[in-house]
């Protein structure tokens, strides 16, 4: 057995039926003149059941003591089919990606099983051009973002022919479930390192905070007016509300060399121009819904701290990016954006930031236990509560590295992969991109009561780039 770290339990603990605590990634495969024997169905289960051992968690579930008093522990499930896990879909007419974003949005909406391994995929036929889709659903516990990205190049390969496939180290020994006996023992030795290992998460973030307090002592007026920035200084939007279940997707996509173009032309990074096309998108789907905020909004933007051939749950901190939606010049946003970035990023680097997430759950996850936490979250979302806090945030953006090379199963070529985050109580919407080999993907998760027409701010986004890449152009002549 292996136990769930704190930063992974935490997202079990902060699960609600308002708020499932998943990731999802829609694959969509081109078909190609290499034939493969048997349905597209019985291709990539044929697939997944070869491949499964390179992607562990797929094949362990959790297991936790009497009353959830102790910590939950990942196990080898005894009782693990695969054809639990593996659904065919066929999509209505016309099959176009309205039909897969309407399918996306309901399969986004309900929560996995936790009596099994956390994760499902369901492979969606009738798509138009003769295309299929493999929609991925795993939960935020199992891996974070980028290890999910990291699965496609793991279950696909990177020639049409295909390559062998890698043999386990060993064969798969399923676990036997622990007994009450040993779970309730373990209980008890958690419930007593508690207190220690509350004081060591506290020490550390007291450290991390001095650090940031000592590390520039002549800071310039923008950087010492940053600082003094309230913590709950995100405007209230329509989509800073309490969740309800319902869940729709926006799905677009654009080329990465224009993207990277503009980073180029204007001195900035990738992130840049995404968080860039974003404010844009968001700036005019809020004049259409309610009119722009008195003040910047607010992203949390996830910065991965996963060390090379770390293969395990989430390792990830967050950096505040404040948007400047009343900025009108596009060019004029993308250098305001850069500026606060690079702050922001040098803040982050060397001074504990990389474990702000880690420390935070630590501390939280040993002052109390799991029964407490899943209770309090399901009274904070039941009760509407969010409806009656200022939000921390506004929404969550993220920028993911995709594959870089083009990939390939039986028969099919992948195209795109476009990446959903999940959303928060108080933050219903989640953008998140990924750049997967031409193309850059973007996804927007989106309670659906607080973000209609959620497909606007993905239309919004590859309209600004193209914005972006024309001012290039005519800077030219």
């Amino acid at each position: 057995m292996i136990p769930v770290s704190n930063l992974d339990a935490a997202m079990l603990y902060a699960e609600t039926a308002e708020m499932p605590m998943h990731t999802l990634g829609v694959l969509i495969l081109e078909r190609t003149d290499v034939a493969g024997a048997g349905s597209p169905f019985e291709i990539v289960r044929k697939l997944f059941a070869e491949r499964i051992h390179l992607v562990p968690p797929f094949r362990r579930r959790l297991v936790q003591g009497p009353m959830q008093i102790g910590d939950p522990h990942w196990i080898e499930d005894p009782a693990f089919d695969l054809d639990q896990h593996l659904v065919r879909v066929v999509l209505p007419s016309p099959g176009g990606m309205r039909e897969l974003r309407d399918f996306v949005g309901a399969f986004a909406g309900s929560r996995l099983d936790r009596n099994r391994p956390l994760w499902k995929a369901a492979l969606v036929e009738g798509l138009d051009h003769d295309r299929l889709s493999l929609v991925m659903k795993i939960h935020h516990a199992a891996m974070d973002g980028g290890r999910a990205a990291a699965i496609a190049g793991e279950l696909l390969d990177d020639a049409p022919e295909g390559r062998p496939t890698p043999s386990p180290n060993a064969p798969w020994v399923p676990d036997r479930e622990p007994s009450i006996p040993w779970l309730a023992a373990d209980t008890i030795r958690t419930l007593l390192g508690k207190p220690r290992r509350a004081a060591e998460a506290a020490g550390r973030v007291a450290s991390a905070v001095r650090a940031r307090g000592t590390s520039d002592p002549h800071p310039s007026p923008a950087i010492e007016a940053l600082e003094k920035k309230p913590l709950f200084d995100a405007p209230p939007t329509p989509f800073n509300r309490a969740l309800t279940p319902t869940r729709s997707v926006g799905l677009a996509d654009v080329s990465f060399e224009d993207v990277k173009a503009i980073k180029k032309a204007f001195g900035t990074t990738v992130n840049d121009v995404v968080l860039a096309a974003c404010c844009a998108s968001l700036r005019s789907w809020l004049e259409t819904h309610g009119g722009l905020p008195s003040r910047p909004l607010v992203a949390t933007v996830p910065v991965s701290v996963r060390q090379e051939g770390d293969r395990a749950g989430n390792r990830v901190s967050v950096i505040r990016v404040h948007l400047p939606i009343h900025v009108e010049d596009s060019i004029g946003r993308l250098l305001a954006i850069h500026e606060e970035t690079e702050r922001q990023k040098n803040r982050h680097r060397g001074k504990g930031g990389g474990d702000v997430l880690k420390n935070f759950a630590d501390i939280v996850t040993n002052v109390t236990v799991p029964w407490i936490l899943t209770h309090l979250m399901s009274l904070y979302s039941s009760r509407h509560l969010a409806d009656r806090v200022p939000p921390l945030w506004n929404l969550v953006i993220s920028n993911i590295a995709g594959p870089a090379v083009p990939l390939y199963t039986t028969g099919a070529r992948l195209t795109h992969l476009f990446p959903l985050g999940p959303v928060q109580q108080g933050s219903g919407l989640n953008i998140t991109v990924m750049s997967v080999v031409d193309r850059l993907c973007f996804g927007a998760l989106a309670c659906t009561d607080l973000v209609p027409n959620v497909q606007d701010i993905a239309a919004g986004f590859v309209d600004e780039i193209e914005r972006l890449r024309s001012s290039i152009e005519r800077a030219k002549k």
